[in-house]
């Protein structure tokens, strides 16, 4: 460690010895911010409201990640949401799904995402800033369509990351998107946005735009949930996340899916190692 800088300033007093006192110069102190990552859980499962089922994973780690059903309170935008049936995962939906229309968010195609009152993840994601990562991970279930399984996917179902954005701005309201132009052109094909300007809201929640370089669906996930226990974390994601309190991981407890992740640092830098995007996020 280099020494600091001392100077040495004399002070006189009336019939007393000369003093010295050492005090340190002042200097800018460089802190590098580490790199954040919040990953939140998105996409269908098997609560009714949001479908009723789960997106498939194949053999090689492969996947689909089928959005959530679009809900009758949205009311109606222009042009009109898509249904399943008119999607390229439309034969891993369920027949009575196929005609109801779909909540695409978030929107891998145009990087963008946005959270609703009251949602845990809103301080956690409000707080990030340029160059971090938005992580979305999703339950999936296992679908065998090559004769094998890779050992880290679970032969039932599990949680997976198969998605990230690398923040490129975080607004934190509608009204922070409303007040500036280049917002409302990343957001303005994005359904949340076109369903919000018909009564924008006044909460503080964070709307995401991602890099669209940097940003997309992973070409096979990352494991989250052990291969021999659905309901059991996998020990890559206790090596590299904490809860947004702090907290590690349990292996031996229960895995809560609706728990918000953080990660960062080199733990981050060793996630993002094993990501690779899709050319196309279809």
């Amino acid at each position: 460690m280099s020494k600091k800088n001392i100077a040495v300033v004399k002070h006189s007093t009336h019939n007393a010895h000369a003093r010295t006192q050492q005090i340190p110069h002042v200097r800018a102190i460089k802190v590098k911010c580490l790199t954040e990552a919040v990953a939140i859980n998105v996409g269908a499962n098997t609560k009714p409201e949001w479908g009723g089922f789960r997106g498939p994973i194949f053999s090689d780690g492969s996947f689909e990640f089928i959005p959530i059903p679009w809900k009758a309170k949205y009311g109606m935008i222009v042009p009109r949401p898509k249904k399943y049936g008119e999607m390229i995962y439309s034969s891993y939906v369920p027949d009575g799904l196929k005609n109801e229309y779909v909540f695409i968010s978030p929107n891998f195609d145009n990087c963008t995402y946005a959270s609703t009152k009251g949602a845990p993840a809103n301080k956690p994601i409000l707080a990030l800033k340029q160059g971090d990562y938005l992580l979305f991970y999703a339950t999936l279930r296992f679908m065998n369509n090559k004769g094998y399984r890779e050992d880290w996917i679970n032969p039932h179902w599990g949680a997976y990351i198969i998605g990230l954005f690398e923040i490129a701005s975080v607004h934190e309201s509608i009204y922070h998107v409303l007040g500036d132009e280049s917002a409302i052109e990343a957001f303005k094909e994005y359904d949340w946005f076109k369903i919000q300007m018909k009564d924008p809201d006044d909460w503080n929640t964070p709307w995401v735009k991602g890099i669209k370089e940097k940003s997309g669906l992973l070409e096979k996930t990352i494991p989250l949930s052990s291969p021999e226990d659905s309901r059991k974390w996998h020990p890559l994601a206790y090596d590299l996340f904490k809860t947004v309190g702090g907290n590690r991981l349990d292996l031996n407890k229960k895995a809560g899916y609706r728990t918000i992740l953080t990660c960062r640092g080199k733990r981050l830098d060793s996630l993002l190692a094993q990501c690779i995007l899709r050319k196309d996020n279809k």
